[in-house]
């Protein structure tokens, strides 16, 4: 046990780690002590939106952060392409690690941190919030039940209207920095359908395309140049805010119609599970409204979940045989992605004081990465891709 604050040290200073940082040093058992960024310009806008000064320790080198003894947990917000060299340095120095996602952009880097973490002092989580939010808790515990019986089939559907505005102005579009947007977006939807399926995913099909974004415009056209920036639906703003309500100024403006664009902007995946069950899954970036909608049909009956961040929250079970039908309107929760932010964050903090290790919820983010990397192959070939069963066993403290 730990009888005293957990000292958090902040790797990527983009605003997801401001963020972070910020939602740390506020919570309860928790003490911010150290920020890491290979840019210096950043350590006086952190020290600002933190609202800490001089005692905020700022390094340029992450092995220099992990060498600090006040720092006990390192929460990784760097770009996705460096989770995994980050994510093993931090678990083979034997901190705790809060990365975010995705867990990484193929199944071999996911595996091998999974690796570097057995044997291990340190408790693994991976921001996949939502698993946090009331909605999908309410969903598992009708599917826990048992009220629709054996999940035989499941799909699921991204609706990202600011797919423009979050991912075709910077280098979010280009496959050689992202991998793809099933990774970067999907990855949240995919992971709660694993969890509710409860089985591993082992084949995987995927035909993606760009059909609305990209075109003509040379590579190096921004908005704050364009003559268009009166009329254009995409222009991006000095000032962005992110669904998660932090206001940003360090956005990119590279124009979405760029020639250089090469990411899908939709996507169609369908995956087998080694229980037998399927599930579909529909990422669209360019849709008018920005929710999340699941269905899971079991043998007894069918659960349809819809999520967007204004916590519309609604579910609707029904039953075969039967004229039932239950509506349930999840409980509203303070806090970004319907209140599951705040949510895992403290599970993290929490599992960290009790001094156990552990890695809840890894293997769900492996799964949901490997779905996302496999259908990124898939879309590219024309072929199914299989996903071999991850190193660890599905023992309920690794789910």
């Amino acid at each position: 046990m730990m009888n005293r604050p957990v000292g958090i040290g902040v790797l990527g200073l983009g605003s997801r780690g401001i963020y972070l940082a910020y939602a740390f040093k506020e919570l309860k058992g928790a003490e911010l002590i150290a920020v890491c960024d290979r840019n210096e310009k950043r350590f006086a806008m952190t020290r600002k939106k933190v609202e800490m000064g001089e005692e905020l320790a700022c390094y340029t080198d992450l092995a220099a952060m992990l060498a600090d003894p006040r720092v006990d947990a390192v929460i990784v917000a760097t770009h996705d392409k460096a989770h995994a060299a980050n994510g093993i340095q931090v678990l083979e120095a034997g901190k705790h690690l809060f990365l975010e996602k995705p867990m990484a952009q193929t199944l071999d880097d996911c595996d091998a941190m999974i690796r570097a973490w057995q044997g291990s002092p340190s408790v693994f989580m991976i921001g996949l919030e939502l698993r946090y939010c009331s909605l999908c808790e309410d969903m598992m515990a009708i599917i826990k039940r048992g009220d629709v019986g054996q999940i035989k089939l499941g799909y699921a559907v991204d609706n990202v209207s600011v797919g423009g505005q979050y991912f075709f102005h910077d280098d979010l579009r280009h496959k050689d920095f992202v991998g793809n947007l099933l990774l970067q977006k999907g990855t949240h939807s995919i992971d709660l359908m694993n969890w509710w399926i409860d089985a591993q995913p082992v084949r995987v099909f995927a035909d993606g395309g760009l059909d609305v974004f990209g075109g003509i415009e040379s590579p190096e056209k921004r908005c704050r140049d364009c003559d268009r920036t009166g009329t254009c639906a995409f222009h991006m703003p000095r000032e962005f805010m992110w669904d998660y309500g932090v206001t940003t100024s360090q956005r990119e403006d590279f124009c979405v119609w760029g020639r250089d664009v090469d990411i899908e902007d939709n996507t169609m995946v369908l995956v087998r599970y080694d229980n037998g069950a399927r599930m579909s899954f529909v990422e669209c970036h360019f849709t008018p409204d920005y929710n999340r909608h699941f269905t899971l049909i079991g043998d007894r009956g069918r659960i349809v979940g819809f999520y967007n961040n204004e916590q519309d929250f609604r579910i609707e079970v029904t039953y075969r045989h039967s004229k039932r039908r239950d509506i349930i309107h999840s409980e509203q929760r303070v806090g970004g992605h319907g209140g599951s932010d705040p949510k895992i964050q403290a599970e993290f903090i929490a599992r960290v004081q009790r001094g156990e290790p552990c890695c809840p919820g890894v293997i769900g983010a492996r799964n949901s990465a490997a779905i996302g990397w496999a259908a990124g192959v898939s879309s590219e070939t024309g072929m199914p891709v299989v996903i071999p069963p991850a190193p660890l066993p599905f023992e309920p403290s690794y789910a």
